[in-house]
């Protein structure tokens, strides 16, 4: 039985795909096994090729992001366990962050590489199959920004304008007696809002020891808050 890593291509630039086959063909592990310039002749394919790891573009034949629709619909197979689905590596021009983000997130993809990284696909096939966790440094700082951003959203939808002004208030040096008298609140309300604004940093980071402490230390609440982008 072949050892070697059986590699797919479903590339619709048939220059780049020279170029790839070149690069492979230099790799003994490694054998490509197939390619295709579209879904359809791709679905054809794998219905007779044992393939280990795609290589997939996302813009396939003058059609959009048709490389998403497929990792979808093999993630969907996978799910369902009608086929045993290869490793996926993207292999892509496109550069924008909702775009890998959203191939990483919802197409379940096992790399992203933009394609001007040629020589880094064959590490990145032996990762992939391997099952080793690896995002390749050309997609790697969106998708972490694209976190970043998502989280500090998340965060901010539970934390409402009258809270945030409430914080600022705090910050500003004025006692919770002063905020109620300025928002023409009860000192009992301001307190209610401050506790669930504790509440949801409590859940958020429950590892954080202090944030544990039934009673909470104001300025480490100011502190957090600023230091999360809430303030």
């Amino acid at each position: 039985m072949d050892p070697s890593i059986r590699v797919f291509i479903c590339e619709d630039d048939p220059v780049f795909t020279r170029l790839l086959l070149k690069r492979l063909e230099q790799e003994p592990d490694l054998s490509v096994v197939g390619s295709a310039v579209g879904k359809d002749s791709l679905m054809a394919a794998m219905g007779s090729a044992s393939i280990d790891v795609l290589l997939l573009d996302l813009n396939l034949a003058d059609k959009n992001m048709e490389g998403l629709e497929i990792a979808l619909e093999l993630r969907d197979c996978a799910t369902e366990g009608r086929d045993a689905r290869p490793k996926i590596i993207v292999l892509s021009s496109m550069e924008e962050e909702d775009i890998i983000s959203h191939t990483l997130g919802f197409g379940r993809v096992a790399n992203y590489i933009t394609k001007e990284h040629l020589d880094d696909i064959p590490a990145a096939v032996r990762d992939a199959h391997a099952g080793r966790p690896s995002i390749h440094h050309s997609a790697a700082r969106k998708v972490l920004h694209a976190l970043s951003v998502q989280q500090e959203y998340d965060l901010k939808k539970r934390i409402t304008p009258k809270q945030i002004q409430i914080l600022k208030l705090q910050d500003e040096g004025y006692s919770r007696k002063e905020i109620s008298e300025m928002l023409f609140y009860s000192e009992y309300t301001i307190n209610n809002e401050l506790c669930k604004v504790s509440s949801v940093l409590k859940g958020k980071f429950p590892y954080l020891e202090w944030l544990r402490l039934k009673k909470h230390n104001s300025k480490e609440i100011l502190q957090l808050a600023k230091q999360l982008g809430i303030l």
